[in-house]
């Protein structure tokens, strides 16, 4: 069995591959489809890794706070969120509790850290997925005409939450020609169980 080929390995590799999904915009780990259950099925959508921390087992991403996952997450206090990396042919899948965050020290801290085009998101006069009657970004020509001030302005703040997830389990799949692998890992109470399981 290659060194490759242990638990311990895999559970490295992957927290590694989420902290380059962080720091590297290019990377097939700095996007993420994040999954909130709704009352007609579930919500998927494409967000942003922004931060990781291992040792406390936390990803964070960033949305606007008039959008239909935050009550999702409200309801029901979890999330799942869906990566893949095409090249390695592996697949993760996390699950665990979620809170967001819009008025708070912990919103406070990320919103420093959003830059640039980033703040655009935020600055929408309608909440998203309002009707439209032509394509348009949803932001006001008022505020676009001064761009390079709206960029550092904190005009997007009160639009601006934070969704920060807990990793209580961890599914990984690598799709292998000669058969695929699959492990779990799982924390109960802060202490981790991992095997490897049936793809």
């Amino acid at each position: 069995m290659s060194s490759k080929d242990t638990l311990d390995h895999v559970l490295v590799s992957t927290w590694a591959m989420l902290k380059k999904g962080v720091t590297r915009s290019t990377d097939p780990f700095h996007q993420a489809v994040l999954a909130t259950g709704k009352s007609n099925g579930c919500g998927l959508r494409t967000v942003i890794l922004r931060h990781v921390d291992q040792s406390e087992r936390i990803l964070v991403c960033y949305t606007d706070d008039r959008s239909t996952k935050i009550s999702e997450i409200e309801q029901t206090g979890c999330a799942g969120w869906l990566f893949y990396h095409p090249r390695k042919m592996i697949q993760v899948r996390i699950h665990g509790t979620a809170s967001v965050h819009t008025t708070d020290a912990i919103a406070d801290h990320w919103w420093s850290k959003v830059r640039g085009f980033t703040r655009l998101s935020f600055c929408t006069e309608k909440a998203p997925g309002t009707p439209l009657s032509r394509p348009s970004s949803g932001i006001s020509q008022r505020l676009l005409k001064d761009l390079p001030k709206l960029m550092t302005s904190n005009a997007g703040r009160d639009h601006f939450a934070a969704i920060v997830g807990q990793v209580d389990y961890i599914d990984w799949l690598q799709l292998r020609p000669s058969g695929n692998v699959r492990a779990r890992f799982q924390w109960d109470n802060g202490r981790l169980g991992a095997s490897w399981i049936v793809p």
